[in-house]
């Protein structure tokens, strides 16, 4: 019985994401900021830059064409923990709504206990984040393979798919823990502007990090924002060696510093596997503050 219900509230947030006008768009705002900067500002810029580091190496060479793709892929590996958060935001955004329209009130003197109603909110939103990001691996996909003439493979598409979701539960437990405080849609939109316009500089997808000085960097290198970009970039580039003349070691040291390849706080490169760590660490002492949150609600109701 309980399931069912979680199941139908679930199923309401979802459609009501979908059918209300303008949750697409707004989701979506901070990618096509991203998208619009790459291709009519940074895109060019980036890739007279690779070619740069290129020039350091002796009897190397690379096509311009290969550049653009290693520059193209750096960005679009952005846009899934972007995405993650922003989608969220606005998924979730519907408790906000629910609240200040008394429709949450309803649901609690119905037979729906907190717990399963807090489950369909955030159902709904990862539901909602795993379609619009697997139509993003697929996107991605084809202009990959109408630009350049290359293809994931299907390990790169199961990482992409892994990453996504660890992007999707991170900012789902972040911003339910930051939407519990919000009382109405107005706040809740002022949060948006300011996250969504953000959140670019914190993940490092418009501007290397390293450019905000040793402090912000350190900062916002300790934050899951970067680290799950840069574990999004290493998935986009893991076959850089199948379509390039490019090492895996060529792409550390400061090259991956300066580009975002490999993750820095202080003048230690942190592994993948221990970013990875760092991030399923921090979203933990997110989750356990989200339930002690909605403890203290619950007693407060």
């Amino acid at each position: 019985m309980r399931m069912n219900k979680l199941l139908s509230l679930t199923k309401r947030n979802t459609l009501i994401y979908y059918r209300t006008k303008g949750n697409i768009f707004f989701s979506m705002l901070a990618v096509i900021i991203l998208i619009a900067l790459h291709f009519f500002v940074f895109r060019n810029m980036m890739t007279d830059n690779w070619e740069q580091v290129v020039k350091e190496f002796q009897g190397f060479e690379i096509s311009r064409e290969k550049l653009l793709w290693i520059n193209d892929s750096l960005m679009f590996a952005a846009i899934i923990p972007i995405s993650g958060v922003t989608v969220s935001l606005v998924a979730l955004g519907l408790m906000t709504a629910d609240r200040e329209k008394n429709v949450l009130n309803d649901f609690l003197v119905a037979p729906v206990n907190r717990g399963t109603l807090l489950a369909s909110y955030l159902g709904g939103s990862i539901i909602t984040g795993i379609i619009c990001h697997i139509l993003f691996i697929i996107f991605f996909g084809i202009y990959f393979y109408a630009a350049f003439g290359i293809l994931f493979s299907l390990l790169q598409i199961l990482m992409l798919l892994a990453i996504s979701i660890g992007s999707l539960v991170f900012a789902n437990i972040f911003l339910l823990l930051l939407i519990s405080f919000v009382k109405s849609e107005q706040s809740l939109g002022a949060i948006g502007t300011i996250l969504g316009t953000s959140i670019g500089f914190i993940s490092g997808s418009y501007i290397p990090v390293s450019m905000f000085g040793k402090t912000l960097s350190n900062v916002f290198s300790s934050l899951p924002f970067m680290q799950l970009t840069v574990i999004s970039k290493k998935v986009f580039l893991y076959e850089i060696e199948k379509h390039t003349s490019f090492k895996q070691d060529m792409l550390g040291g400061e090259i991956g510093r300066s580009f975002g390849l490999e993750l820095w706080i202080g003048r230690k490169v942190i592994p993948v596997w221990a970013t990875a760590l760092m991030t399923a660490g921090f979203t933990l002492v997110l989750l356990v503050l989200l339930i002690v949150r909605f403890s203290k609600m619950k007693k407060a109701d």
